[in-house]
């Protein structure tokens, strides 16, 4: 059996235990959510651990997430899609943003950052004629806090934010052995009433950190005369929101 059959065969194999089986039967793409994650964190300790047969098992995991919500998909009463929707979409992006993979000669000539602007430009272009994208709009708040610290931080750089103006908390992350989290650090900026948390938790008491300085990017942004793009270090400082001694 090659290997498009095997893909066929997991296809139809779903629909069928979508149909017939009533735990499968009863999941929506919410309900099914915790289980995508559990699958995404279990390949990143496979890939960890290098072990190849775990690999492809965990791999296997993820694919079944992915035709269980096609199959879901199948059954809306409105937009449904189905698996080829998907790999559809998959190939539509790419022809638009690495247009080079679908000719004779794909990549040749292209190093990784010739790559990067080129699927940037592409994805700029598919965003003009919106209304232009704040600095943290589209990040997915619900991932792991330190996942999401990384990527509000990445947001605030490229859009130049300066870095003093980024809270030590964010930045520098202090647990007890006891596993509680402290976010003070000496000499550095203070992120002001709240910053502690009670939770004793480090996943909360850092997400929160994470929202209060997602949340001053935000105000600091309505208050630029300029897009974030070309805001200037004294354009942030000037706008930003002032706390409270």
């Amino acid at each position: 059996m090659g290997a498009g059959d095997r893909l066929a065969e997991a296809v139809e194999v779903m629909a069928r235990i979508r149909r017939d089986g009533e735990w499968e039967a009863a999941q929506t793409h919410a309900s099914l959510l915790p289980y995508l994650l559990e699958e995404s964190w279990e390949l990143v300790d496979a890939v960890v651990d290098g072990d190849r047969d775990e690999l492809v098992s965990e791999l296997g995991d993820l694919l079944l997430q992915v035709l269980f919500h096609a199959a879901i998909g199948e059954e809306r009463a409105e937009g449904a899609f189905d698996i080829h929707d998907v790999a559809g979409a998959l190939l539509d992006k790419l022809r638009r943003r690495a247009p080079y993979w679908f000719t004779a000669d794909g990549a040749v000539g292209l190093d990784a950052a010739e790559q990067d602007r080129l699927w940037q430009e592409a994805k700029a272009a598919e965003r003009a004629g919106r209304p232009p994208r704040g600095v943290v709009d589209g990040i997915p708040w619900d991932m792991p806090a330190l996942a999401l610290g990384q990527k509000v931080l990445a947001r605030a750089r490229s859009a130049g934010v300066p870095d003093e103006l980024v809270p030590a908390q964010m930045t520098v992350i202090h647990v007890d052995p006891a596993g509680l989290f402290h976010e003070h650090t000496a000499g550095r900026r203070d992120d002001g009433p709240g910053a502690e948390s009670e939770s004793g938790s480090a996943e909360v008491a850092y997400r929160q950190v994470v929202r209060t300085f997602a949340r001053d990017l935000r105000e600091a942004e309505s208050r630029l005369d300029v897009a974030a793009a070309d805001a200037s270090a004294a354009d942030w400082h000037a706008a930003w929101p002032a706390r409270p001694a």
